[in-house]
Formats: C-alpha cells, structure tokens, sequence
C-alpha cells in the first residue's frame, strides 16, 4: 500500500511538472514606482470622469408669512420698496403687502391693533403715548437721516414771499401760518426751535398740522407762509412753483438728524425668526439703495420703483432733488435721537414714563449685520 501511495505520488508529481509546462508564462509582479517630484500643475485629461462629492445640507426653506406694510408715502421708506421689488421678503419667505397713509401718526393706531406688522415713524408725542400705554411696538432700526448732501427734509417758504423780499429771516414769520405734519413730532421741532431762535414767542406763529401731501396745494392757494416738508413734496413744491428750499433740518442738529425708524408691531416681536428675516430684506433693499445714488449701480432701476411707490412719479425729478441718506447698517443718529427725545420732555409734551431707548431694539438689524457682513 505504501509502494502504491509513493508511487502514485510520483506520477502525479510528474504529471503536474507536465501540465506546469505547458501552461503559459504568469505576468511577473508589478514593481512599486519610485516616488517622483510632482509637476507644477497636474495634466488635466481631455474628458474627466465627473468628479462625486457630499452636496451640502439643503438650506431650511423659510416659513411663509404675509404682512402689512404702513406707508407714509415718502422717500424715506425707499430701502423698504427696493427690498420689495427685488425679490428680498420673497427670498425669506415673506410677503410683504403695502398700505397706504397720509402721515405717520396715522400708522400708530393700526399697528396697535394688528391691522399692521410694521411701519416707519419718527420720535413723536404719538408712538411715544402710544408705548407707555402698553401698546406692542418697537423702533427696530434707522430709516432715513438728514445730512449734508443728503437734506431731503428742509423749512419751506412760499415762493412769492420769498420773491418779493417779504420774508427774509424766520423773524419775518410774525403772524403768519406755518405747517408741520404732525404735532410733537420731528418737523414740528425745527419749527418750534426756528421760532425760538428768532426770538418769537411760541403764540407769535399760528402753527397748523397739515399732512405733507396737502402742503403743496395749501402754498398754491397761499393758505401758510412756511412749512416743515420732506421728499417727494419738497420737489413737487419747487416744480410748481408755489415754494422755495429755505432752511436745511441737519443745519438744527449739528449736522445730522435721524428721521423715520422701522416700527415692528406685535406678531414680529413675538416671532425672532421672521423678525430677523424681515431685517436681512430690508437691509439689502437699503443697500442697493444707497449704491444707486453713490456709484449709480443699478439707479434706473431704484428710480423706478420709487415712482411705483411714492406720489413723485416723473423720473427726471430724481436728477433734481436731494435724496434721504439710509445708514447701510439700519444704524440710528443716536445724538439727533437723544435731542429730540430730551426736547420732548424739556416742553412738556410727554411726560409718560416710557423713554425712546425703552422702546428700541436692534437686536434684528445686529443679526441682519452679522449674517450679510459689512457692505
């Protein structure tokens, strides 16, 4: 058994032999290549294979949200209708429908009642009664400022009076009727302190309220001698020629004054998401804003959505007139602020115990800041 098995191991030893001859040669083992100094810049194949990588975590889509918008009709809302006509509220997932008013005092009590979200106002007698009633706002960022260059919101006078040298100095206002557009708010502070500074006592000017779009007419029918106007009325004045640029606001503040501020009413304060997306809309809307009248960078375009908006619907006045400054960063005057609230005060007409710093919050406009960057 054993010759068997050695035997029987030696023909399949030689068979094997046989077989491992006639078999073809195996390819020799790939020898490792030598490391060599890289080439400046790799070839590129004439067809690249597509190359596969993560795709980014889906941005959450914003929820949708609709909104009424209080406007007072002016230039100074002008970062707010850019924003519009953009697309920027529709990028955060908002809609942002308008609602117009004469002035701003009108927007305080919609807001309070929820018929607005937001609006534009100055420091006023009004918002300010309105907060210490336990009315829901806040003012949540700058709107427009009046500066050098930058005065769209001048004293007015009455062409004729100006003319005839009838008026010279605010002194020369003795007896005579002045308009303002609101009482205890920001025009009806350069008129008060002009006559101050005149040396004219309080009763001495019959001092009217008079909304800014019915001022051009009332000049027309020599109904006041003087008002207290901003853009697009100061334009439309001038071109009819029923009034002259008189006395710059800035010239009152030391040379700046803030105007407007956005007011959140109560469904934004008690929603910080779609506050902050709100803030990031307009924000970018402001910005371009500011470019069309700087660099000129999209200003054909910018014109044309505030002839939408405003009641200034010739584009060539745009050439003419002097527009409001918006702050790229939704930032307030706070010096101009502070005065204006200080004179409030000083002439007694709020004595509520509410001040304008308890009722501002730029929390949305700092985070609207931090996520678009400096412009």
């Amino acid at each position: 058994m054993i010759r068997f098995w050695v035997r029987g191991t030696g023909t399949l030893l030689v068979l094997a032999v046989l077989l491992s001859a006639c078999a073809p040669a195996a390819s020799p083992a790939p020898t490792p290549a030598v490391p060599m100094s890289a080439p400046t810049k790799a070839p590129q194949a004439a067809n690249p294979s597509p190359v596969t990588t993560t795709a980014p975590a889906a941005t959450p889509t914003p929820k949708p949200a609709t909104l009424v918008f209080g406007n007072n009709q002016t230039l100074s809302n002008a970062g707010i209708f850019v924003a519009i006509d953009k697309g920027y509220f529709q990028e955060q997932g908002i809609t942002l429908k308008v609602e117009n008013f004469q002035s701003a005092d009108q927007l305080i009590a919609p807001l309070g009642t929820g018929q607005l979200d937001v609006s534009s106002n100055a420091v006023s007698v009004a918002l300010l009664a309105a907060a210490d009633r336990g009315i829901e706002m806040r003012a949540v960022a700058g709107l427009n400022q009046y500066r050098p260059k930058w005065e769209s919101g001048w004293v007015m006078l009455r062409k004729d009076l100006a003319d005839s040298g009838q008026l010279k100095t605010p002194a020369d206002l003795k007896g005579m009727k002045v308009a303002v557009s609101s009482k205890g708010g920001l025009g009806d502070q350069v008129v008060q302190t002009m006559i101050e500074q005149a040396k004219l006592k309080p009763e001495d000017v019959d001092v009217v309220v008079l909304p800014l779009a019915e001022q051009v007419a009332a000049f027309g029918n020599k109904a006041i001698a003087a008002s207290w106007a901003t853009e697009p009325y100061i334009v439309q004045g001038v071109q009819q020629g029923f009034s002259v640029k008189w006395i710059p606001t800035s010239q009152f503040f030391g040379g700046n004054a803030q105007g407007l501020f956005v007011i959140f009413g109560a469904s934004l304060l008690k929603d910080q998401d779609l506050a902050r997306r709100w803030m990031v809309a307009y924000l970018k809307g402001a910005r371009d804003y500011l470019k069309a009248f700087t660099t000129k960078e999209g200003r054909d375009d910018v014109i044309k959505t505030l002839v939408k908006y405003t009641t200034l619907k010739d584009p060539k006045l745009y050439d003419v007139m002097e527009m409001p400054y918006i702050d790229p960063d939704g930032m307030p005057d706070k010096n101009s602020v502070d005065a204006e609230f200080k004179w409030l005060v000083g002439k007694g007409l709020y004595a509520g115990k509410k001040t304008f710093a308890d009722m501002t919050d730029l929390s949305s406009v700092d985070y609207a800041v931090q996520k678009l960057g400096k412009p």
